[in-house]
């Protein structure tokens, strides 16, 4: 063809030649062209065979979350492990983007360490990353929302095609958190924050949620730490019980540091302060635990002491925090022994037992009857950690009874303590993410129960 063109000019061998050369690097440069734009256009291909291909276009700023919960993938494939969920109206940071099997026409973005999410749930933009810390708290409040309890049997609803349906019949006992009050054809409804409604007139707010706390152990607090936890404790002027050496009534919930401890017949008492005993019955104090085998010289790790109902959290020998809790009652109720990892962190997550054996059971401000005292079902509890199957450290809004046997197993903690525990603890809940489920090789705090 180009022989042809070439001798239909009649042009000189010296030209031919050169033209020729031309025409070579001609053909060759269209030829690397096409295969640029080849190249480029495969790399903004899904692979239909699983196969991940990285792209050129420019990663957007942040990603927005537009459906309600998102999962988060450990790898770029709908069949990899769960590594969490993050929360609708999120702005998820972009660190990198490929196409792999289980996110059809589209991509896979990576959002941080070992966590992508696919591109058909967000939105890339420009707007700069940003996301609430789960579950969102407002100044100065002891918990995300404010809760309530069905003290009448009643219906729950939901939204559905541009009306309401009913879901379920809900019974005394049943307690949810309220994200706003609204009112449907002239009645009041909470709005829960699950996205259902419950008339208003068949729940109560409760006011009893606890407002006790545990201790930082820092260099002004001695340890071991212990509190008061009965009622009309008193303290005397020397360690024994003689009404004669009274001096004053305990709150409660007192703490206190433990300055000697000393055996007096059958009694024991511990010295509070420069003057003060107090009686072992009336109190329960925090011993220090051995380091577990697993555990690093600096790492972080919780125990649970079952016989004295107290939490600490160490890092390595060192106790840091201490507080109250509550455990299992015992037998089917009872809290497992044992040394484990935390499996799961949720923001909160609704329990429940009605698949279980009925268990007595008083909740909130609803009186323990024949008809609600067999089953209990919680929503929106807040700060929880599993650590074996489905038992878990967690916050409470029911009961105010810390360092009591109350729990049908987990380890109750007042909200304070929990979240407090829940910000401490491994992994770390990025801002913006609902659950975080720990994969291999990442840190995850070990918890001891003994």
């Amino acid at each position: 063809m180009f022989g042809a063109f070439l001798g239909a000019n009649a042009v000189g061998d010296e030209e031919d030649f050169a033209l020729r050369g031309l025409m070579r690097w001609g053909l060759i440069f269209s030829l690397f062209l096409m295969l640029s734009q080849s190249a480029v256009a495969q790399a903004q291909v899904i692979s239909l065979r699983g196969e991940t291909v990285a792209t050129e276009e420019p990663l957007p700023t942040s990603l927005l979350v537009t459906t309600p919960r998102l999962t988060v993938r450990a790898a770029p494939s709908g069949k990899s492990k769960r590594h969490g969920t993050v929360v609708g109206e999120s702005r998820l940071p972009v660190l990198a983007r490929e196409v792999g099997p289980g996110c059809s026409d589209n991509y896979w973005y990576r959002i941080g360490d070992n966590s992508w999410v696919c591109g058909r749930f967000v939105q890339p933009d420009d707007t700069a990353p940003e996301a609430e810390a789960q579950p969102p708290m407002r100044d100065e409040e002891l918990m995300p929302w404010p809760y309530a309890f069905v003290h009448e049997n009643a219906i729950e609803y939901e939204r559905f095609a541009g009306g309401y349906r009913e879901v379920r019949e809900v019974m005394p006992g049943y307690g949810f958190a309220i994200e706003r009050s609204v009112y449907i054809d002239g009645d009041s409804y909470y709005r829960t924050v699950e996205g259902r409604y419950v008339p208003q007139r068949a729940a109560r707010v409760t006011r009893r949620i606890s407002t006790f706390s545990g201790v930082a152990i820092r260099d002004e607090v001695t340890w071991p730490v212990g509190w008061v936890n009965r009622e009309n404790a008193w303290s005397f002027s020397e360690p024994s019980l003689r009404q004669a050496v009274r001096v004053e009534r305990l709150a409660r919930y007192t703490q206190f540091s433990v300055q000697e401890r000393r055996t007096v017949g059958k009694h024991v008492f511990y010295r509070i302060d420069e003057t003060h005993w107090v009686h072992a019955r009336d109190v329960q104090v925090a011993t220090t635990a051995p380091l577990p085998d697993s555990v690093a010289s600096d790492e972080r790790w919780i125990d649970v002491d079952l016989a004295n109902q107290i939490v600490t959290a160490y890092e390595g020998e060192r106790p840091v925090w201490a507080t109250l809790t509550s455990t299992g009652r015992g037998g089917a109720s009872r809290t497992p022994k044992g040394s484990f990892r935390v499996w799961a962190k949720v923001a909160a997550i609704p329990m429940d037992n009605t698949d279980d054996e009925p268990v007595d059971e008083t909740l909130g401000e609803v009186e323990s009857t024949d008809q609600n005292k067999h089953y209990y079902s919680l929503h929106d509890v807040p700060w929880t950690l599993f650590f074996h199957q489905g038992y878990a450290i967690h916050g409470v809004y029911w009961h105010n009874r810390f360092g009591n046997r109350r729990s049908s197993g987990c380890v109750n903690l007042a909200p304070k303590d929990a979240r407090w525990l829940f910000d401490w603890s491994l992994p770390v809940l990025p801002d913006g993410w609902w659950a975080i489920h720990p994969v291999a090789g990442e840190p995850s705090t070990l918890v001891r129960v003994r």
